[in-house]
Parts: C-alpha cells; structure tokens; sequence
C-alpha cells in the first residue's frame, strides 16, 4: 500500500461558458498534477510534477491568472492530460491510497478522466483520505473546514514554498497528514461520490469501530432523499437497538442536517447528512453518525439554537419590510 498525496490546479472558462462533448461537461480543465508517495514512516520517498497542456480552455481566467504563478506559455510546453494521466497512475503504482485537502481533486480528475475518454479500474467504493476532514475532527469541531495555509501555521509546518503549486500543495499537504491521529487516518476513510450508488441494494454503508458513512442513491428530487427512511434512522449503527432523540433531525440553513441521540449500550451518538447533485441532476446524501460525548451533543443543541434564531431574526425582518 502506497500513500499517494495529490494535489491539483485547474483553469476555467474566462467566459463562464462551459464546454461541453459527447461524454460530458468539464467545468474545470486540470493545469498541473503534482504528487508524493509516503513510506509507512510517513516519509516522502517520491514525487510527481506534471504541467499540462490545455486543451479547452486556451485563456487563463483572471482569478485563476492572479493566484497561480503559471502562465499559458508555461502550460503549452506540457504535457497532454491523456499521457500525464497515464504517467500518473503509472507512477502511483499498485494498492495506492490517495491522500488530498478537501474533495475536490478526486472528482476533478475523474471528471477530466471522463471528458477526455480515459478509463482507470477504481475500486467500488473509492475510499481516500481526506486530510482536512481529519483535522477537523482532530483539532476543531469535525464540521468547519481550513485551508491548507492555516493548518500548516497551525502545526508550526517549516514554510519555504510558495502556495498554489501543485506539487508544493502536496508536500504541504504530506506534513499535514504526518502530524494526524493514526487511529483517524485508519478508520475514517471517505467514500468518493463522483459515481454513487444506482440502486438501493448497491447503497454503500461503511461501518469502522467509532463511525458510519452512508451513501444513498440517486433521486429525481431532493424531497425523495429526505423521505428516505434508513437516511434518517434512529438506530444505533453499533447494536441495531432504538436510540432515544436527543435533538431531531434539523436543517442548518439549508445545506447541512445534523441529529444527537443516545444508545443505553454506546452512548451518545451525533448525526449528520447532506444531500449534493451529481453532474447530471441526481440528487444523493451522504450521512455519518459517530460516537460522541456530551460536548458533541452540546455543539449539536447550540447549532439548532443559532439557526433557530436566525430564522426568527429573517422571519422578523420579512414581516417589518412587510409593514413599511
């Protein structure tokens, strides 16, 4: 098993018009594919460094221009996405486990895979390691994301390189990974999303020893989602058995929903779920319940009361615009 780090920078339509071919819509064009392969010491042993040779979008777009160091001349000595991919995968070499900040990159090179025809024998489910989801869980609250930049000034990360190339996002990211629980690394894996489940029978329920990642089906509607019956379960994902309702299912303004229960065998259990949009309109959720503690529950109870108040605050303001 080998723990290939990745980074990614892609350009975009300087028009906002995205091009799209018989095998589908590419939003954003990938620029650079940079890498490291880690050893069991978490050591970087080896390192990949592509630039690409665009192929659809022949202008930088302007915030794409300003953040990147790289111009388009520079992308047009490349290489073709096609033999950088193949070169890529080439490099990865057997069993790799894919290591990125956020999940974002994993669906950008699939979705380049598929716009320019290049098949690759994913596993089924895909799970990777989403090192910003992880420390998140380590050192925040599990649910608010920060960039790479603050993470490494927060682990005190030695910084000579600068930001927003590829390969030096992936070192960044491979020092980040270091510093992380093991146990976390280990046992809370992400599923990728970027082909879900058809079927109800080939919806992917992952259980480890604290966690449970679930991914429904795709819907026409999101109201199907929601009215899905196992999203939305109280049963322990441990023991099987009825948990009581600490805090119901709620929505956090309009993207995210989160639940607290409690299990007399495993204790306090915290929820949560998000419905997203595949690339042709399908509506899915993705949901995690996990092992938690009464500080879980409170951070659970003080979420519902800010968005209840914040509905009040919206509700209050509708009517006084009314009334003018």
């Amino acid at each position: 098993m080998n723990y290939i780090v990745f980074d990614l920078e892609w350009n975009q339509s300087s028009t906002g018009r995205v091009i799209k071919n018989q095998y589908g819509a590419l939003p954003f064009e990938i620029i650079e594919i940079g890498a490291v392969k880690l050893n069991d010491s978490m050591k970087i042993i080896s390192s990949f460094d592509r630039l690409i040779k665009p192929q659809v979008y022949l202008k930088m777009h302007r915030a794409v221009e300003k953040l990147l160091p790289i111009s388009m001349r520079d992308l047009m000595k490349g290489k073709m996405f096609q033999e950088a991919c193949e070169e890529f995968f080439e490099w990865c070499g057997e069993d790799p486990v894919f290591v990125t900040w956020g999940d974002s990159d994993l669906l950008q090179l699939q979705r380049n895979m598929r716009y320019f025809g290049i098949s690759h024998d994913f596993d089924k489910p895909l799970l990777y390691v989403d090192a910003q989801r992880i420390y998140s869980e380590q050192f925040l609250d599990g649910v608010k994301c920060v960039s790479l930049s603050v993470a490494v000034d927060a682990l005190e990360i030695p910084k000579g390189k600068s930001y927003h190339r590829a390969l030096y996002d992936a070192q960044y990211t491979a020092l980040t990974f270091a510093k992380l629980d093991p146990y976390l690394v280990r046992t809370h894996y992400s599923i990728d999303t970027f082909c879900i489940p058809e079927t109800e029978a080939e919806e992917i329920c992952l259980t480890e020893e604290d966690i449970q990642q679930y991914v429904s089906a795709g819907y026409k509607t999101k109201e199907e989602v929601t009215d899905n019956r196992f999203l939305k379960s109280t049963r322990c994902f441990l023991c099987d058995a009825n948990m009581r309702r600490l805090v119901n299912w709620f929505c956090d303004n309009g993207r995210n929903y989160y639940a607290a229960f409690s299990c007399k065998e495993h204790g306090k259990i915290t929820g949560k779920f998000r419905i997203k949009t595949t690339d042709d309109g399908r509506y899915y959720a993705v949901r995690t319940f996990m092992l938690s503690d009464n500080r879980g529950v409170k951070e659970i109870r003080d979420r519902r009361t800010r968005e209840q108040d914040r509905l009040k605050q919206r509700e209050e303001s509708l009517k006084a615009f009314g009334q003018e």
